[in-house]
């Protein structure tokens, strides 16, 4: 694990990372608090868990917002998922921080492109950063989900 101090928007934030779920608990702890008590979801943590790299961005030293980045079956390709960001933290931009720290990490592991399995309320979110939706919507968990792409420059 490392750790990082970053000024964003004229605010101290800790970025952490850990490569494994169980290195870096505070990432289950934001993932719980808004996949699983706010928006509904049951299966929230898998496999991939154990060996993606998790990212969480602290605020006055409380988990704030957390996003996780493994191979994509393509070893170039790389996918970002579980980005979620506390309730109260919101409105700071620190989802924009954390996808720009999580693509940074997949630039700095030769990663040419990045895919997102987006919800469709976020789709604006993600478009805002350079992804593009491709394919059909499809249910997760009954949330609808659109697949994005971005290419690392």
């Amino acid at each position: 694990m490392w750790s990082n101090k970053i000024v964003y928007r004229g605010r101290e934030y800790e970025e952490r990372f850990a490569k494994g779920l169980d290195r870096l608990p505070e990432a289950r702890t934001v993932r719980e608090a808004v996949f699983i008590r706010e928006q509904g979801f049951v299966n929230e943590f898998d496999d991939i868990d154990a060996t993606a790299w998790h990212c969480v961005i602290f605020s006055d030293g409380r988990p704030a917002a957390t996003g996780r980045l493994y191979r994509d079956k393509d070893p170039f390709v790389g996918h970002i998922g579980r980005v979620a960001v506390m309730k109260e933290e919101r409105g700071k931009g620190l989802g924009r921080l954390l996808m720009a720290v999580l693509e940074q990490l997949a630039r700095e592991n030769d990663l040419d492109s990045i895919v997102v399995s987006a919800q469709c309320h976020a789709q604006g979110f993600y478009a805002s950063l350079g992804y593009t939706a491709k394919g059909d919507i499809y249910p997760d968990e009954g949330c609808p989900h659109v697949m994005m792409y971005k290419e690392l420059v």
